[in-house]
């Protein structure tokens, strides 16, 4: 059976930030410490500065996973806090984890919102390690209301999984379903995997919910304060609500959570209404467990119109406390509300304010339904359910055979995220990225639509986490190009590298045999692919073995081209562009003070000036 390792990266990073921890992170908390009943299991965690995964010391997983931010934990924030930052520190020196050998490797996270978990994902895929990934919804596809920068990183998710992973469970059929569809519409395998459910994750059994948090009658919405959760819908609803009964026959409406993306409406008027004159009320600090369900325990009913969902752990929550949810009709939510719940049409007030009127303003017929969710046996999902079942993925996972991507012949391939070009309406401004910003550093290429599903595919090694301008290769580091021939002969692969201070060795080994040099930063690497035919597998690695002369300790990668080893006119206009940002660094060096102060001291020394 293969060695089980299990992914707490994020729970780790989350601990340490000391917030509460709900919907993803409260699934880590409670699936992870009960993997190891079903087989042996190690805990590890990302070190971002060299991209390598570093198990967690028994005494660390006492902590950290076995206490750690559980339900009913007795660990406080302060402690978790304190000994998630120690892991990461010890993390940065610590040995790897070796990941060859028959290694499973399993993530139950927010594997899409760190992209140098995701290299690192792809680079133990590469050294032939089983993946299992847990999927949680596709919001970013089928919403939206996020950053560019998180649709970018979830997209890149979903070309590794798609293409790494040989498990794919979901927490929801809704999750699960929308996931094929997606692979389905761009003509790609689909991942097997099971659609676990999910409990609720707050209870109220063992917990002191006597004092009352809030000195009115109120209603509940627990949800982080972004466009998707339609916090503005709800503002609507409850102000239609006031205007129709009047202030004193509404409850208050509480909404717990941070602060995510793109609620500015909701926000705006919230704010210029003073919360409908206090009727609402915005907590968008880390609220604890323990305040939490005293909410839940003393709310009226709660409210959930949230436009699309993985699962809807707030609804299942308030089935827990004996409250009535009334939710939007959507996606996952009706697993999660089941028959219990009361939904309305998403997106739309009116039919959330009727909802809430007619169901739960009407006190006998709330009573009714507070009693057949009294009565009614759920055949609720529990964390152990979840966890054998995740268990049962893991075991059937395989290694899958890895896919070499198709590099177009001359075209050149940035690391970097672009940025977007400025406003047409400077005409300078456009102009200077037209002509610099917007071209690629060697061949001076439109940027274009750069493939970054393709450019993740091809480029996998230790590198930590991207830079703005591309990847670090540090000492006892590499880097792998793995591509198909785009043609039949003879190749190089050319790589830029970025322009600082100083030099680094490097080796190269692939099928055009080996390479041992010393580079300037800011000089083109050429590396030998070697002769072969079209659609076959070509790789090549390159490794930094000395980077004591250069000014940071590393060797940064910016950009690759795969040529054909006659074509000249290329490689000299690659040559021409390094030369002229050598060039540029140069001019800079020499402007600055520091340059002119020592020109004394250069002089003496026979240096120059």
């Amino acid at each position: 059976m293969n060695t089980v390792l299990v992914d707490v990266t994020d729970l780790v990073e989350f601990l340490q930030r000391q917030e509460s921890v709900s919907g993803v992170q409260r699934v880590v908390a409670e699936v992870a410490p009960l993997l190891g009943g079903f087989a042996p299991t190690e805990f590890v965690v990302l070190d971002r500065h060299r991209g390598v995964f570093v198990a967690l010391s028994p005494e660390e997983v006492s902590t950290l996973i076995a206490r750690g931010a559980r339900a009913q934990s007795s660990a406080t924030r302060a402690e978790l806090a304190q000994e998630a930052k120690t892991v990461l520190d010890r993390a940065r020196s610590a040995d790897s984890v070796d990941m060859t050998g028959g290694v499973t490797l399993v993530f139950l996270g927010a594997l899409w919102i760190n992209d140098a978990l995701m290299m690192a994902a792809r680079l133990a895929h590469l050294q032939e390690a089983a993946i299992v990934s847990l999927l949680y919804d596709l919001t970013p596809v089928m919403e939206e209301g996020h950053t560019a920068a998180v649709n970018r990183l979830f997209e890149r998710y979903l070309n590794l999984v798609l293409h790494c992973a040989d498990r794919v469970p979901a927490i929801s059929q809704s999750s699960r379903r929308d996931f094929e569809d997606y692979a389905r519409s761009r003509g790609l395998v689909v991942p097997q995997g099971i659609a676990t459910g999910l409990p609720c994750g707050l209870s109220p059994n063992d917990r002191d919910l006597t004092k009352a948090p809030w000195p009115r009658d109120y209603a509940l919405f627990v949800g982080t304060v972004e466009a998707r959760k339609d916090h503005i819908i709800a503002f609507r609803a409850w102000r239609q609500l006031i205007e129709k009964f009047g202030a004193g026959n509404v409850p208050d409406l509480v909404c717990i959570g941070r602060l995510g993306w793109h609620a500015s409406e909701f926000l705006r008027e919230y704010v210029t209404t003073g919360g409908l004159d206090g009727k609402v009320s915005l907590l968008s600090s880390s609220v604890p467990d323990e305040e939490l369900a005293q909410f839940y325990h003393h709310a009226e009913f709660t409210v959930y119109p949230s436009r699309y969902e993985g699962w809807g752990l707030p609804v299942s929550e308030s089935l827990a406390f004996g409250k009535v949810p009334v939710a939007a009709r959507n996606s996952s939510l009706p697993e999660a509300g089941g028959d219990l719940a009361v939904y309305f049409e998403t997106g739309d007030p009116i039919s959330l304010a009727e909802a809430v009127e007619v169901n739960v303003l009407n006190q006998d017929r709330r009573s009714e339904l507070e009693e057949r969710i009294r009565t009614t046996s759920l055949n609720a999902v529990t964390w152990e359910d979840v966890a054998e079942q995740m268990a049962a993925e893991i075991a059937r996972a395989q290694w899958r055979s890895p896919v070499f991507p198709n590099l177009e012949l001359g075209r050149e391939y940035v690391l970097s995220v672009g940025q977007p070009p400025p406003d047409e309406g400077y005409a300078d401004q456009y102009l200077d990225h037209l002509t610099h910003e917007g071209l690629t550093p060697m061949l001076r290429q439109p940027w274009g639509e750069q493939e970054i599903e393709t450019i993740d595919a091809a480029v996998i090694g230790t590198f930590g986490s991207p830079q703005t301008w591309g990847y670090e290769i540090r000492p006892g580091a590499f880097a792998e190009f793995r591509f198909s021939r785009p043609c039949d002969g003879p190749l190089v692969l050319l790589v830029a590298t970025r322009s600082m201070p100083g030099k680094s060795r490097i080796e190269a080994s692939g099928p055009g045999g080996p390479v041992f040099e010393e580079v300037y930063l800011g000089s083109v690497v050429t590396l030998p692919v070697g002769d072969g035919r079209e659609g076959e597998a070509a790789q090549v690695r390159l490794s930094v073995t000395d980077a004591s002369d250069s000014i940071e300790g590393f060797l940064g990668i910016r950009s690759f081209v795969v040529l054909g080893e006659e074509d000249a006119s290329a490689r000299i206009v690659a040559l021409e562009s390094a030369a002229e940002a050598l060039r540029q660094e140069l001019d800079f060096i020499t402007g600055t003070r520091s340059w002119k102060l020592t020109e004394p001291l250069r002089k003496w020394k026979g240096r120059g000036a």
